[in-house]
């Protein structure tokens, strides 16, 4: 019995050394040494992988990817249309500020957004989600966000700007055009690889170990997309705890909220608030209404963040929860 159930995770580690096979082989590739290209082609095919090991290996629904805990239900009107304007606002946007170009990468990311808002529609409106943790995805990157902003503040870390009303319009849609299509790129890429199949097997095992292996794993595989090469340990460090931190979040989203939406709303608000918080003055953010006041003011504000957010992941440990078994 115990070499049967041993034998039934060898796909497991098999899907852990492909994806870090991908990051490897995809660094020696022309599309990796540019950082757009390398940030949304690498976690499709690791999205892409999470697919095929479910379908072909496992042999079961990609729908079970993202839960489950509750039956389907009948498609809605108000979904499709939804669903709609969600995209038509991504691809409006990003074509009247020329962030999306219709050449080359921005047609597949065009391709990916389209696909992820089927994604996202199907399993907003056929599931149930727990609405508690559903607020709680979503409120807490922005509290941890706005807080860090405070703090930063209060420190004399950085000193806040009042905002001009064009520039705070174009920073609000941007932010939010950035939120979105984080939220969608998620919907296909990270978050069906990382918490859809590989925590949803090692929850097989205990709950325990497949939180800490599936949000460590996420932290080192996350590495190069956040360590820059002049980079001090101290700051690698750091990034690292923050991925751990975020796994962890992302991890007990799924397993309290019963339903991958909620891990995939609170990554995709927190890395379009990252690219909000540096962006640059072509595409203004959160960052145009900042000014740092010590040389190494953007690492202390990213450590302030992510101090929040450890802060608010030891409060989700503590909110209590339905009983939930994806077995």
């Amino acid at each position: 019995m115990d070499i049967k159930k041993q034998k039934s995770f060898v796909d497991v580690w098999i899907f852990v050394a492909c994806i870090f096979a991908i990051s490897f082989i995809a660094s020696w590739l022309k599309a990796y040494r540019n950082a757009a290209s390398a940030l949304l082609f690498i976690p499709f095919l690791v999205g892409i992988l999470a697919f095929a090991f479910q379908l072909f290996i496992r042999k079961q629904p990609l729908i079970e990817l993202y839960s489950k805990a509750y039956p389907y239900r009948r498609l809605k009107v108000y979904g499709v249309i939804s669903a709609i304007l969600l995209f038509e606002f991504i691809l409006v946007w990003g074509l009247h500020t020329k962030q999306i170009l219709l050449l080359n990468e921005d047609l597949f990311l065009i391709t990916i957004i389209f696909a992820g808002t089927i994604a996202y529609y199907h399993i907003f409106v056929r599931m149930k989600i727990s609405l508690r943790f559903l607020f709680l995805a979503v409120l807490m990157p922005l509290i941890s966000a706005g807080a860090a902003l405070g703090l930063g503040n209060y420190f004399n870390i950085l000193e806040l700007i009042l905002p001009i009303k064009k520039i705070a319009d174009m920073v609000f849609f941007n932010s939010l055009y950035w939120i979105l299509v984080s939220i969608l790129i998620q919907v296909l890429c990270e978050e069906p690889a990382f918490r859809g199949y590989l925590m949803q097997r090692l929850l097989q095992k205990s709950e325990f170990k497949a939180i800490a292996y599936s949000s460590l794993i996420y932290a080192i595989w996350r590495m190069p997309f956040t360590f820059l090469p002049d980079s001090t340990w101290q700051a690698t460090t750091l990034l690292f705890c923050g991925n751990l931190i975020m796994g962890l979040i992302f991890a007990l989203l799924f397993i309290k909220g019963k339903n991958l939406l909620v891990a995939i709303l609170c990554h995709g608000i927190i890395d379009g608030l990252r690219t909000s918080f540096f962006a640059s003055s072509a595409y203004p953010g959160i960052r145009q209404y900042m000014r740092f006041l010590i040389p190494q003011g953007e690492i202390a504000l990213v450590a302030l963040w992510f101090t929040c957010l450890l802060i608010g992941l030891i409060l989700l440990t503590i909110i209590p929860r339905k009983k939930f078994n994806v077995s």
